[in-house]
């Protein structure tokens, strides 16, 4: 389709840059109007928009989680009497996310037609993940017969390690391919596309409504594409699983294009090209062929971005959701190990991570509400951190500010104080459980005598899957509201580039706990994992509560509470 003619993008050029200004400078409605009432297709997003960028972000989802589980039991199957080749793998591609994924987000933000974005992001996924497929597709191990015996090989490829070995070492690569396109998909679609698109507060398709549904996709996509693959390769075999994984992307590649472009045809705020500025980045001599100084450039680059990173107004709550990171109270690789070794059983563990999951996908519910409900709020207002920043930029912060865009900013900032501070209370008493659970190599000190005595192997299971369960609730809330905050708070030039440094900082703290796990790697050694776990949220709950101390002004209305308190008293007088 054609670029959008210069009537479109006078008409919708200010929309681009902040949706929610769309309901100050529209035209009054008439006194009949309802305020909820669905804005028509050329100002807001209708239910076919919102279907369609739902088909494709499900489409998007479910292939890389699918990939994503699928990569490591094909690693296992490659390599099944070893952990190096896995271990290998993860590495590279954390390596990776860390080292490029600040550049995969500057990229989307200089790139100026979104669609492109998005389909260059789609293309190289689907070819990786496609070519990824041919080459496991010669290297999986063949499935065991039922007399025990391996099956015979067909394939004289597999006979020889050297290249068995470099298929392996491809598979790397387009590894890394892989994972920087389903975080540059993320970006584009998330902070880039959504943003653009969504309606103003108090609208039926506003930010909050689009950030809950995308987000429960990707946990439902998450929950079911992993059980889904184990039982097709359960009920087959290894190569018939490749051949799916990799047919997958190949069929749901030209309906997901076709999907956003529906969306992008429809909503002309999406069709507006963005504005590309001229700044240091692109230096003239940037295009000199000395790699010493292209690797110079984007050594400097790469440090602007953390540069921009930190001035910004939310880096505290974005770099507090990364420091989670480094816990290991969640269903990953190293708790359930864990578990297992202290002799819980996997259906047990299956059955407690779905439970995990469902509550994960309750937070998507929970969160849309609970902001509208504590928007309603009064005399919340920015002020503090808006005198504060008028200090020092001279610029006051809500400066023609809509008053519904303040009061959703105060709901996030509210709900996320309580999302984040639920997680910590509920993982207390997990814990309390894991340090019980966990083997004692020599004799009791006083804190494990004071954390140790709870009574029984059930009531234990109970405390540390329930809780744990619940504490997910609030990890998520929290991850929600601090997704939209970094949306509305930071420009939309550098809003990509900013979460592509967030996606790099997420990386180095899941390095940092496979390197505390690496180091304390005995069982008994858990529970002070555990414990290194439960003081990182604490953590990250007082530099986001301190942050919203910052912004707001207050934690607790302490006056009202105190103003409760005589009342209270008058009325038992």
């Amino acid at each position: 389709m054609a670029s959008p003619n210069e009537t479109e993008i006078a008409s919708f050029a200010s929309v681009q840059s902040n949706p929610s200004s769309e309901a100050c400078n529209s035209p009054p409605s008439s006194p009949s109007t309802s305020p909820n009432t669905t804005p028509p297709i050329a100002n807001g997003m209708t239910q076919s928009q919102a279907i369609n960028l739902y088909t494709s972000h499900f489409l998007s989802t479910w292939n890389v989680r699918t990939y994503e589980f699928a990569a490591i039991i094909f690693t296992a199957a490659a390599y099944p009497d070893t952990l190096v080749a896995s271990s290998v793998r993860g590495i590279v591609r954390t390596l990776a996310s860390i080292c490029f994924a600040s550049s995969v987000g500057r990229w989307v933000d200089r790139a100026p037609d979104r669609l492109k974005t998005l389909s260059r992001t789609i293309l190289v996924n689907r070819i990786a993940v496609i070519g990824a497929s041919v080459l496991w597709f010669f290297i999986v191990e063949p499935e065991q017969a039922q007399d025990g015996l391996p099956v015979p090989r067909d394939i004289g490829i597999e006979k020889s390690l050297l290249i068995k070995g470099a298929l392996f070492t491809l598979i790397l690569l387009l590894g890394v391919f892989e994972t920087l396109s389903a975080s540059g998909n993320m970006l584009s679609m998330e902070r880039d596309f959504v943003v653009t698109a969504a309606d103003p507060d108090g609208q039926p398709y506003n930010l909050t409504h689009l950030n809950a549904v995308m987000r429960r996709i990707d946990l439902i996509c998450k929950l079911v594409a992993p059980i889904l693959t184990s039982v097709l390769i359960s009920a087959t075999n290894m190569k018939i699983g490749v051949l799916v994984v990799g047919g997958m992307s190949t069929v749901s590649w030209g309906l997901e294009l076709w999907c956003a472009k529906r969306v992008w045809d429809m909503n002309p705020r999406l069709r507006v090209l963005k504005p590309v500025l001229d700044t240091e980045d692109m230096p003239i001599s940037s295009r000199t062929r000395n790699p010493f100084t292209k690797v110079s450039q984007a050594l400097r680059r790469y440090g602007k971005d953390f540069k921009n990173y930190f001035s910004s107004t939310v880096w505290i709550p974005s770099l507090a959701l990364s420091f989670l990171h480094i816990s290991v109270l969640a269903y990953n690789a190293t708790f359930i190990t864990f578990l297992l070794n202290v002799g819980f059983s996997l259906g047990l563990i299956t059955v407690a991570r779905a439970a995990g999951s469902l509550v994960e996908i309750s937070s998507t519910l929970v969160t849309p509400v609970g902001v509208q409900y504590l928007s309603k709020a009064k005399n919340h207002g920015r002020f503090r951190a808006e005198d504060r920043l008028s200090e020092e930029s001279g610029a006051p912060l809500l400066e023609n500010l809509p008053e519904a865009q303040a009061g959703v900013e105060t709901g996030l900032e509210r709900l996320g104080l309580w999302g984040i501070s639920w997680q910590l209370l509920n993982l207390m008493p997990v814990v309390l459980a894991l340090w019980s659970l966990s083997p004692t190599s020599s004799a009791p000190n006083l804190l494990t005598r004071v954390l140790t005595p709870l009574p029984s192997h059930a009531l234990l299971a109970l405390t540390l899957f329930t809780f744990l369960s619940l504490s997910r609730l609030g990890l998520w809330v929290y991850d929600l509201t601090t997704q939209q905050l970094t949306q509305t708070l930071n420009p939309p030039s550098t809003l990509s580039s900013f979460t592509g440094v967030e996606y790099s900082l997420n990386s180095f703290f899941e390095l940092l706990q496979n390197v505390i796990t690496i180091i304390l790697w005995r069982p008994e050694q858990f529970k002070w994992i555990a414990l290194m776990s439960l003081c990182a949220v604490g953590t990250s709950t007082v530099m986001y509560a301190g942050w919203v101390r910052w912004m707001r002004g207050h934690l607790v209305h302490w006056e009202r509470l105190a103003g409760c308190g005589s009342q209270c008293g008058k009325g038992r007088d």
